[in-house]
């Protein structure tokens, strides 16, 4: 199966740098793990055998389906790593990827796509490597197949004069793989006459459609674009007469509206058609349907309660129609160098939202820049991205009353039919999602709860223009499941959410929306519930280049675990810039000695919880410090703490209860003197106190944190309540190095009936200097020898006279 035109190392570097890049569940030492369906899909109609790979399935106990239409009527676990299952897919199940997990008694799985196809469906048959020697098959077919390294796999249709085909693949989109898909259609001289690599329509798969000048016999080539490739590269290849709507005008409407779209196929054919529109607002997955054929997979289109409004001649922009707010404007940039304008009114301070609808939603190959500006003249905003591929304008504050032109191109200034896009223009309104973290980085987070034990998730309510207290809600929850935690209260963006389950429920799975909405009756309710992504497959620097989007949770009743954890109720409040500690007691069933890790679930804003602690099999309970910076939320905030330890079959997860995590202002103000003490001699270190409130209690404080070479000689001083200063007088020994020491810290501790509590301020300062340098003994200077007394010069009369008293002498 090797391509004789592209060298072995070329494509296994190139696929092996994609493959890094794959979000698998491999990596989940902690679950059961779903790794791919072969077939991966079926026929919508049939029952169909599918057999499931992947790891710690051997206690499987039911497959989650997020959409109506697939019932599973059979499961059997011929191993850890295989498990059959029998899949009944009903005649009005929606064409298209089906997201399903899978459930043991230990748990959940990760996510994986299942395909439903209009089409009967055959499999890939080897050899079909050879262009001499493909694979027939007939029109309107559903081709199972896998692209291994350097494979090429090529099929045979016969095609009329005039009639056309169209293919879809779906590869990348089946979540299995990093998979970079190419389609090409051949003539029997072996010349492309269609191809697709990457078609924004459908992400990086492919989409292409020819319609035959020629009768005869054609051929459709299927690789990995840079000629790689292995056994989890699975595709499903769509070829048919079918509709393939690559663009629909207006791209949405009212909810109940019965919308007259203008279609525009992938073959280039266009044709206008009836949609009926559901009655809820929000996202419609559109299946197109012309002369009993149906398209492969859904195009999506906007329910909102927004008029529409199209594109008009814009060469005087002067007469162009004046919309009001709100409005959805709908158009297509049919040309390179296109811009289309729309004009509205608006009123001065009046703040509106322009949001459009392309690339991401669409799935347009827009990519789209908007501007606003004064109709007489003037921008004032505009956008490229926003968070994404597609331009966004949020609370746009009008700045006088009059009209508005509203302009969008492409960034390349590319267009075509196929650059479809939608603009509402909006007032703000207040919203309300919640999002579930994540345990492990790119991996959404499920709930197993244990039969008797607790389970807990961090929820992030994101209020928009709004605030207060809101009500938590978790809706057809699994039989023996409650949630303890029914509300978030109006400081709280963040919350620990605690799920509980009964000793005798049986092992069963759901999947559960959590919704939420505000308490005050005073105001309009707003509601919102669960927004969860879920990261299919990942590109280089992980971004998200495929997943899943869920507003309902993935909730199970699990097995009995071998261990549980009570964590303790605090008797004395943490203060800021002091410390505590959590005390943790474990229960374990008879033979469990495998240690429990632990961590926080949640630590509120400004403490820190150590992450590091685990309870021995010799341990029945430890001691978790945890410490509040000087800016920490003070109030009483809920603490959960998480358990991972080892069960049966795999590393499992549970909760503690809640306890309440009081945090308070600190009681003390203190104020350090520098002291400056030498060497070898004792000093004084003064700390000034302030006290805040009164403390309640007996306090002590105690200096701590001293250099090497200087001790106190009594660390710990009592206070009377009353004193302003406190002094501990130190040693300084000449070993202590010469510097300025700021090292200096004083806890406070206040003693109650309940407990102590624990504050700790600094950094004083110590300045050790050296002892002054003793001048020495100089020795005694010996005194100079008398110096010669020097005689003055004789003149030459007294010579003369001293000659002759010499002479007379004699």
């Amino acid at each position: 199966m090797s391509h004789p035109q592209r060298s072995n190392w070329l494509s296994c570097a190139c696929f092996t740098i994609a493959s890094m890049y794959l979000l698998a569940g491999y990596a989940r030492a902690d679950a059961p793990t779903l790794s791919r369906f072969t077939p991966p899909g079926g026929q919508l109609g049939t029952e169909i055998e599918v057999t499931i790979a992947g790891a710690r399935l051997d206690d499987i106990h039911e497959v989650l389906v997020y959409t109506p239409g697939i019932k599973v009527s059979e499961l059997k676990a011929a191993s850890a790593s295989k498990v059959t299952a029998t899949m009944v897919i009903a005649q009005d199940c929606q064409p298209g990827l089906h997201a399903m997990r899978l459930v043991t008694k230990t748990g959940i799985s990760n996510m994986r796509y299942f395909g439903v196809s209009p089409l009967p469906q055959i499999t890939e048959k080897e050899p079909n490597s050879k262009f001499e020697s493909p694979q027939p098959i007939s029109l309107n077919t559903t081709i199972n197949g896998v692209v291994q390294n350097e494979d090429v796999d090529y099929y045979e249709i016969q095609l009329a004069e005039g009639q056309k085909v169209t293919i879809e693949l779906e590869g990348l989109r089946l979540g299995t793989e990093f998979f970079d898909p190419f389609v090409a259609i051949l003539d029997r001289n072996r010349f492309e006459v269609a191809r697709s690599d990457d078609a924004p329509l459908v992400q990086q798969d492919c989409v292409c459609s020819y319609v035959a000048t020629d009768a005869g016999k054609y051929i459709i080539e299927v690789r990995e674009s840079s000629f790689g490739g292995n056994d989890r590269c699975q595709y499903r290849l769509h070829v048919g007469d079918f509709p393939r709507p690559v663009s629909i005008l207006p791209s949405g409407g009212r909810p109940g509206e019965k919308l007259v779209a203008q279609i525009v196929d992938a073959s280039g054919q266009s044709w206008e058609q009836e949609i009926q529109l559901p009655d809820s607002p929000g996202d419609f997955a559109f299946v197109a349907e012309r002369d009993g054929k149906f398209a492969p997979s859904p195009n999506m289109l906007r329910v909102a309660d927004l008029p529409n409004a199209g594109e008009e001649d814009d060469s005087d922009r002067a007469k162009l129609t004046v919309h009001t707010v709100p409005v959805a404007l709908n158009g297509c940039l049919e040309t390179a160098g296109d811009i289309d304008w729309f004009k509205i009114s608006a009123r001065k301070d009046q703040r509106i939202n322009l949001t459009v609808y392309g690339r991401k939603f669409l799935r347009s190959p827009l990519d789209s820049w908007l501007e606003v500006h004064k109709a007489k003249g003037g921008r004032i905003s505009v956008n490229d991205d926003s968070g994404g591929p597609d331009s966004k304008i949020e609370n746009l504050k009008i700045p006088e009353d009059g009209e508005y032109l509203i302009a969008i191109r492409d960034q390349l200034r590319e267009g075509s039919p196929l650059h479809a896009y939608r603009i509402e223009v909006t007032p703000p309104k207040p919203s309300l999602d919640l999002t579930i973290s994540e345990w492990q980085r790119y991996f959404s987070q499920t709930v197993t709860v244990p039969k008797g034990g607790r389970m807990a998730i961090l929820v992030r309510a994101l209020r928009r223009g709004f605030g207060g207290d809101l009500a938590l809600a978790l809706k057809d929850a699994p039989a023996g499941i409650k949630l303890k935690t029914d509300s978030i209260p109006a400081s709280a963006q963040y919350m620990p959410v605690v799920f509980e389950a009964e000793s005798d429920a049986d092992i069963n799975s759901t999947l559960s929306p959590l919704d939420a909405q505000t308490t005050a009756t005073d105001r309009p309710t707003i509601e919102g519930g669960v927004a969860q992504r879920t990261m299919l497959v990942r590109g280089q620097n992980n971004r998200d280049m495929w997943g899943h989007d869920a507003n309902r949770l993935a909730v199970s009743v699990g097995q009995a675990h071998p261990f549980s954890i009570e964590l303790v109720q605090p008797t004395v409040p943490i203060v800021r810039g002091g410390t505590g500690y959590f005390t943790v007691r474990a229960t374990r069933a008879e033979g469990h000695k495998d240690p429990i890790y632990l961590q926080p679930v949640y630590n509120p804003s400004g403490t820190s919880t150590s992450r590091s602690v685990r309870i021995n099999a010799d341990q029945t309970e430890v001691k978790v410090p945890i410490t509040a910076n000087t800016k920490a939320a003070i109030g009483e905030h809920p603490f959960v703490m998480l358990a991972r330890s080892k069960a049966t079959n795999a590393i499992v997860y549970s909760s503690s209860d809640y306890v309440t995590l009081p945090v308070e202002d600190s009681y003390f103000n203190f104020k350090f003197v520098k002291a400056v003490v030498e060497q070898g001699q004792g000093g004084n270190i003064i700390v000034g106190v302030t006290a805040k409130r009164p403390p309640e209690g007996e306090v002590e404080f105690e200096i701590v944190s001293l250099p090497a070479g200087v001790t106190a000689k009594q660390t710990k001083v009592k206070w009377d309540g009353k004193a302003e200063q406190v002094v501990f007088p130190v040693e300084v020994t000449s070993k202590a190095r010469v510097a300025p020491h700021k090292t200096i810290h004083v806890k406070a501790y206040i003693t109650r009936p309940t407990g102590v509590i624990l504050q700790t301020a600094g950094r004083g300062e110590l300045q050790v200097t050296a002892p002054p340098v003793q001048p020495k003994d100089k020795p005694k200077a010996s005194k100079p020898a008398a110096k010669p007394t020097q005689t003055k010069p004789l003149s030459r009369l007294e010579q003369l006279r001293q000659a002759k008293q010499q002479a007379e002498k004699k």
